[in-house]
């Protein structure tokens, strides 16, 4: 089965069983020389959704999910492939024992800067954070961009 990497909003269970009924959430995952930014205005959310950026020695945390080829056909809609909003990118994610998966995310196709997410994007951010214990530090990072 492949692996999904979840770093936006898709952290919180609520919402990917809503997209993606019957995934399994793997746990913690960490992907390393990127960093979160928020490039892409949202319609849904309002503000900026999410993106991961190349950034040597940085890294991001999120969390693995175990999904079906039709799970990832439907995160191409919501993602907004079919229009470019953004694309599929293979991934390498650390989970906390050491081990390592292949996983696809989702890369924002034409970035903008200077974005930042609205409070109810935020929240359902760090809703999924807590939810899947990622460590405390990300979760105080990600509270910091409170507006």
């Amino acid at each position: 089965m492949p692996h999904y990497f979840a770093y936006g909003s898709n952290l919180s269970s609520r919402q990917m069983l809503l997209r993606c009924p019957g995934a399994s959430a793997i746990g913690p995952a960490r992907l390393t020389d990127y960093e979160l930014a928020f490039t892409r205005p949202s319609r849904r959310w309002g503000g900026y959704a999410a993106d991961v950026v190349p950034a040597v020695g940085a890294l991001v945390w999120g969390v693995a999910w175990e999904v079906t080829p039709m799970h990832l056909q439907q995160l191409d809609r919501y993602e907004g492939v079919a229009i470019a909003a953004y694309r599929r990118r293979n991934v390498h994610v650390t989970l906390p024992d050491g081990g390592t998966l292949n996983a696809i995310t989702y890369a924002v196709v034409d970035p903008q800067d200077g974005g930042r997410p609205s409070p109810r994007y935020l929240h359902t951010i760090l809703e999924g954070a807590r939810e899947h214990r990622l460590p405390g530090d990300w979760i105080r990072h990600l509270a910091a961009l409170a507006p």
